[in-house]
């Protein structure tokens, strides 16, 4: 028997604006057996797509020497595409998701026999491929065709090199490629309807909306939300483009949504449950651990304010899922309803974690500082997490790479204790050493990242996301060929407040009051403060730390945020400057298992700290001291992204006085420019309860750095992080 995604206690309707009736939370039966089902799934392992590694040997196995790149790469994506499975099932009102299997017998055969041919392919460069934000409103303005038409009006153009030449050729194979393949999808539907006499006309009718989006633009809500997610598989499992986003789903839905409701061809529970429909679609093309974003709100190119009914009914679909994809975003600006901000945040105690708030008006600030254009700069996307990329416009690579923050303290103070390097005689001629160390970790990166920039412009390349990208058309240039119209790698730091009260540490019992040498200190971090208890709790509880808004401990922190911006902006990567930013997703857990005990009083192996904001446990002076302190330094530079993590008790959120309390905590953070705060109103006492018994809490959800995720899924060392967490109460 399916269980209701509406669980006792909570939520069971919401009031919408402008909607005469509360909408019900209370999935449809089809789509909860769908939910269900993908949760079920999320708790076994992931097989791959046979159809797809064959598709790469037969390619590469007819390419002739001669063939230009572009051109196989074409190919390759065509192929794929052509042979793709589907996986329809009972009940969608969208289809298009992959099979996902082990290979059957002749497939594990024949894909031993190819072997050698797969292992001859190039491997690709590096750098990133996802993290993918298309153009939607081209193809939903021109479709399918009119790309192609454009693309043969482009080519022929006599004052084209052969490079440009190539370039279209290669991006009518895949658009050709493209169109098959939701013709197809369209032929599946049929082949059941003519087998499902009860829901023929169900499956007909899908069939015909495939048949028309494969060329021609969509006409009604349906239409183009069944061609958007074709295009998202097509670019994700044709062409590599893992994470490809819905988007901003409310601005690019909204005039098929809006004519269909005056033509009265649609109503909001309709929508609100094709919405539904692809949420769960998204939990069975990618498996917890990751993220996959929608995002709402914010300003249209005018600089106005956006927010409609499609807003809220994509965050009310999130609520009524409670699965861990997607996650949704709400872009906050000073012009942003009152009644938004109040759904969101009731939306919050519902514990699904969403939305996550990004500051609009910072966020294209830091947008128009690296030269984007004025009608792009609300057009942002978190690129799946809190990674900011221009929509349908950019070639952006995000978290690249992760940088440990307190492990180039260790770095030093490990020389110093064996003896290579001789102590510091001054504090200043420590941190002169630590940045020297950092420095010389981001510089690196950015060397390697430009030379693999330029292998990408030989060995990468992809026509088809040239095809959802301007300007790549319009320049004849692909995506890997600065065809893009904005171009740039961003970094991530990890791990930022505990380097700032590990120095505070260092400063005060090492040149201070000189307690220890900093040999001495470093060899008690080696030994985990073992015999040393005493002095770790003295740290942990006595020495300032970030996060109190405490002038001594933010002021230290501001100048090494301020540092690590300006140092990455002094590298380029290709032809943009370095971009920073202070994001983790897990890697505060996997670099923290693998960095020492460090000065702060944080133990070997336990995970360095969640985000920008204090370290977990620090926060001794409440919710409001630890946005302050987190906003004392400028986020405008931070594009890569920035994340404040904050947790309020669950029992602040059954009274009106608590939602009233976050909704406090949020704004302020925003309008001090704080770049995007996320919200966990979980308590602790769930969260161990869930740790006892993992069965009875399949679905609980919690933010973990940046994303989502299912709590019973995290490993432990991660799920303790998480209750470590402070957690505020009124």
């Amino acid at each position: 028997m399916a269980m209701s995604s509406v669980k006792p206690g909570r939520q069971q309707t919401v009031e919408i604006p402008g909607l005469p009736d509360p909408l019900s939370l209370r999935l449809s039966a089809p789509i909860q057996r769908l939910r269900d089902k993908a949760l079920e799934l999320h708790r076994g392992p992931q097989h791959g797509i046979p159809a797809r590694t064959l598709a790469d040997a037969r390619t590469w196995a007819t390419r002739v020497e001669d063939e230009d790149w572009l051109i196989w790469r074409a190919r390759r994506c065509a192929e794929r595409l052509r042979t793709l499975p589907f996986d329809i099932e009972p009940g969608e009102c969208i289809i298009g998701k992959p099979e996902f299997r082990a290979a059957d017998a002749g497939e594990a055969a024949e894909m031993e026999q190819v072997k050698g041919v797969l292992d001859a392919i190039p491997p690709f460069p590096g750098g990133d491929a996802g993290h993918f934000h298309p153009d939607y409103e081209r193809i939903f303005t021109i479709g399918v065709q009119g790309v192609l038409d454009l693309i043969r009006t482009k080519h022929a153009d006599a004052g084209l090199t052969d490079e440009q030449r190539t370039f279209y050729d290669a991006c009518r194979i895949v658009m050709e490629g493209l169109s098959l393949f939701i013709q197809r999808a369209g032929g599946a539907c049929a082949e059941i309807a003519a087998a499902d006499d009860a829901n023929g006309t169900h499956w007909r009718d899908l069939a015909d909306i495939c048949d028309r989006v494969s060329t021609a633009p969509p006409q009604t809500f349906h239409e183009a939300l069944q061609l958007m997610f074709l295009t998202e598989i097509a670019l994700w499992f044709g062409e590599d483009h893992g994470l490809t986003c819905p988007g901003r789903m409310d601005q690019t839905l909204w005039r098929f949504y809006e004519a269909d409701r005056e033509a009265g061809r649609i109503t909001p529970e309709r929508a609100f449950e094709m919405i539904c429909c692809l949420y769960v679609h998204l939990n069975r093309i990618l498996w917890p651990g990751s993220a996959v974003a929608v995002m709402v709100g914010g300003r249209d190119r005018d600089g106005q304010n956006v927010t409609n009914e499609l807003t809220y009914l994509c965050l009310a679909a999130r609520q009524a899922t409670q699965l861990v994809y997607p996650t949704l975003g709400l872009a906050w600006h000073r012009d942003i309803p009152d009644e938004l901000m109040d759904f969101s945040v009731q939306m919050l105690t519902s514990g699904v974690g969403d939305p996550a708030f990004f500051n609009d008006e910072l966020i294209a600030d830091g947008l128009r500082d690296h030269g984007v254009q004025e009608r792009d700069v609300h057009n942002f996307m978190n690129s799946t997490c809190v990674e900011i990329k221009v929509v349908g416009t950019s070639n952006m690579w995000v978290t690249q790479p992760y940088i440990n923050c307190p492990q180039a303290l260790l770095d030093v103070m490990g020389k110093v204790g064996g003896g290579e390097e001789s102590e510091p005689a001054d504090y200043a001629e420590l941190c002169s050493r630590v940045q020297a160390r950092l420095s010389a970790l981001i510089g690196g990166a950015a060397k390697r990242l430009d030379d693999v920039w330029q292998a990408r412009a030989e060995r990468g390349c992809f026509p088809l996301a040239s095809c959802f990208i301007d300007d790549c058309l319009d320049r004849g240039a692909d995506f890997d060929r600065g065809g893009a119209r904005y171009n740039w790698v961003e970094n991530a730091f990890v791990g930022l407040a505990n380097l700032g009260d590990s120095l505070v540490a260092v400063r005060d019992l090492v040149y201070g009051e000189e307690e220890l040498t900093l040999g001495e200190f470093q060899t008690i971090l080696e030994g985990d403060y073992e015999g040393h208890e005493p002095l770790r709790q003295r740290i942990t509880n006595s020495t300032p730390s970030y996060g109190n808004d405490d002038a001594d401990a933010d002021e230290l922190l501001v100048e090494w945020a301020n540092f690590l911006n300006d140092e990455t902006e002094a590298y380029t990567v290709g032809a943009h400057r370095y971009v920073p930013g202070f994001f983790c997703w897990i890697q505060h857990e996997r670099l923290g298992a693998q960095t020492g005990a460090t000065p702060d009083g944080r133990q070997a192996g336990w995970p360095l700290a969640d985000g920008a904001g204090a370290a977990q446990g620090r926060e001794r002076n409440g919710p409001t001291a630890a946005v302050l302190s987190t906003t004392k330094w400028s986020h405008r530079k931070a594009l890569g992204g920035l994340v404040h993590n904050i947790k309020f008790s669950d029992s602040v959120a059954g009274t009106v006085g608590g939602r009233k309390a976050i909704r406090h905590a949020v704004e302020t953070f925003l309008l001090r420019g704080g770049f995007e705060i996320q919200v966990n109103v979980v308590g602790k006492e769930t969260l161990l309860k869930a740790q006892e018994s993992p069965e009875l809490y399949p679905d609980l959800l919690v933010r973990v750095a940046g994303y989502s995720d299912y709590f019973v899924h995290l490993n432990r060392n991660m799920q303790d992080e998480v209750i470590a967490r402070t957690e505020h109460e009124l």
